[in-house]
């Protein structure tokens, strides 16, 4: 039976291991090309603003959100500071998919877990 790369003269002939050698490099390179033009494809942000609560026993909010309306696919937990900052709260939403639109909603959660209902929702773009 014949090999698939057979070993050829010194002569400036690719060797079965250079062969395979060029196929990793490659594929390598594919890969690394793919991962970064996936990483560009997912690199959207969203900045929200909202007002603070003033409840004594509030222990920070979860932001909902997905890209149908009143249909949250994914959530981030947002923990109050110990020194809170003014009388508004700030959080930038990473790795979203650029120029989608998403649907957003918030909660409050106290120290025991008891979650509020859901603020407005609000619709914004990733860029």
């Amino acid at each position: 039976m014949a090999q698939a790369f057979p070993k050829q003269s010194a002569k400036g002939k690719m060797t079965k291991s250079k062969h395979r050698a060029i196929l990793g490099i490659a594929a390598l390179l594919i890969a690394i090309a793919c991962g970064f033009s996936f990483y560009f494809y997912l690199d959207g942000e969203i900045t929200l603003e909202w007002n603070s609560n003033r409840e004594a026993d509030l222990a920070g909010y979860k932001i909902y959100y997905g890209t149908s309306p009143r249909k949250y696919t994914d959530s981030v937990i947002v923990w109050l500071p110990q020194k809170p900052q003014g009388e508004t709260m700030r959080h930038t939403l990473k790795g979203l998919k650029k120029n989608r639109k998403y649907y957003i909603a918030v909660t409050a959660f106290n120290q025991t877990g008891r979650e509020s209902t859901f603020s407005n929702e609000v619709e914004g773009h990733a860029h």
